[in-house]
């Protein structure tokens, strides 16, 4: 039987399918050519959909489980799929009608051959209709139980637990919100094709405002208007999407003294897709040599694509596990290690991530970092520079990492202090208790980021 669904909430529903089922990234599936053919509106709504039920999963559940009478894990997936996006839209989409909503919804079921479901589902999303509103009401931050903190903030117990120690409840409830806001749009100008004059006026020309970035140099962020992927300036490489503690960790990876070396050679060990070492390779010399290294040949030629579209000639992609030992005879000035890590700190963008990690994957991801920082320390000069970095808001992944690096190494020594001050940036908001510095969602409203920058002494 034929069923109406509109385009952009059959798209959503075929994204978060994925997302459940496939261990796919929200990201990729929403910047995919897949849904070219959806107009900008109807893209729009799939986005605002796709995110917005992956960023409030835990709280939709809540509700669906006591509107339902019985836990989500005895509901299909499908049905739980179909119920999430009508109650999102139910409880966040003001706009949505919600006849829309529900009647859509129930459809979807019907799709998905669960027919005999779909009066359970209207069901449930008539009775969320009646009852308006149904968020949890709020307690006082310091006698919430975790429980109820998990289901408020949208996030799993086990992490909030982690953050509650570290901050108290009342931190932890201020970070765990921020991660369910959009994230601020943050770019670089890139003068190889356009001069920053002209990329400006034709910002402002879209009716794009920008500010300077607190913390990274010569980034920029958008205020007020649209900028998307799509957009001339970003599809023809004027400037290039990036997150301003992305850019951050590159600036803190190229000393001053570098940025006129053309003999200078760094290495990004884990480069793909290439944010920073594309702006590591704009802040060098033209001559100066960037090897970039991935495990994954796919991600190489994205790499590649990258380094294409914004006209840099002087990365040089190679394959390599940066776990084994290094296959490099020479040592380089500079290395980056921006390690695989849990992704913690990015759960704006990347929503789906808080409900696939655990404390055991953070340990084994914590035992991979220190070998790619000992490797890494193999391989650089006296008097280089190693500078490491994680996605992450989690200290076995940041600041413990550094610590167990640096009793192996007494030869490294923090310079994290002198870099942020050497490039402009005020470093008491962002220097850790230990090692580092870190960004956080809600102390400056970018990525959550680790960076320290060590110096191997001559």
């Amino acid at each position: 039987m034929s069923v109406k669904i509109s385009k952009a909430r059959q798209a959503a529903f075929d994204a978060l399918w994925r997302v459940e089922t496939e261990d796919a990234y929200a990201g990729n599936l929403l910047a995919s050519n897949r849904h070219d053919d959806l107009s900008p509106e109807d893209r729009g709504l799939m986005q605002e959909l796709v995110l917005g039920v992956l960023r409030w999963r835990g709280r939709l559940d809540a509700e669906i489980e006591r509107l339902a009478r019985r836990p989500i894990r005895k509901l299909d997936a499908e049905v739980v799929l179909a119920l999430r996006l009508g109650l999102y839209q139910l409880r966040f989409l003001s706009r949505i009608p919600a006849h829309a909503a529900i009647n859509e919804s129930v459809n979807l079921v019907k799709q998905q051959q669960r027919k005999s479901a779909a009066p359970f589902a209207n069901a449930v999303l008539r009775a969320a209709q009646r009852a308006p509103g149904g968020e949890p009401v709020r307690a006082d931050a310091e006698r919430d139980s975790i429980e109820a903190a998990a289901i408020e903030t949208s996030h799993p117990q086990w992490l909030l637990e982690r953050w509650r120690a570290r901050f108290g409840p009342a931190e932890a409830r201020e970070l765990a919100l921020a991660n369910n806001r959009p994230s601020p749009v943050a770019f670089r100008f890139n003068t190889r094709i356009a001069p920053e004059e002209r990329t400006r006026a034709a910002l402002e020309a879209m009716g794009v405002e920008i500010r300077p970035s607190t913390i990274a140099p010569g980034a920029a962020v958008v205020v007020a208007g649209s900028l998307s992927p799509l957009s001339e300036p970003v599809r023809e490489g004027w400037i290039y999407l990036q997150d301003e503690s992305s850019q951050l960790v590159a600036h803190l990876a190229v000393p001053t003294e570098h940025r006129t070396n053309r003999r200078a050679r760094a290495l990004d060990l884990c480069a793909a897709p290439g944010s920073k070492t594309s702006l590591i390779a704009s802040l060098l010399p033209p001559e100066a040599m960037i090897v970039a290294g991935d495990l994954h040949p796919h991600r190489l030629r994205t790499l590649r694509e990258l380094s294409g579209r914004l006209r840099i000639s002087n990365i040089h992609p190679v394959q390599l596990d940066a776990s084994a030992e290094l296959p490099f005879a020479d040592a380089f000035d500079l290395i980056l290690v921006d390690a695989p890590c849990s992704g913690l700190g990015t759960l704006q963008p990347h929503p789906e991530i808080k409900w696939r990690m655990n404390e055991a994957k953070i340990r084994e991801l914590a035992a991979l970092q220190k070998r790619l920082l000992a490797n890494a320390a193999g391989r650089l000069r006296p008097g280089g520079l190693l500078t490491y970095a994680v996605c992450s808001t989690e200290p076995e992944e940041g600041e413990e990492a550094i610590e167990a690096f640096r009793a192996a190494h007494p030869d490294f020594r923090d310079m994290t202090r002198e870099r942020l001050t050497e490039i402009g940036v005020d470093p008491a908001p962002l220097l850790t208790s230990g090692f580092g510095a870190r960004t956080f969602p809600h102390r400056c409203q970018t990525e959550g980021f680790f960076v320290c920058t060590l110096w191997k002494r001559k």
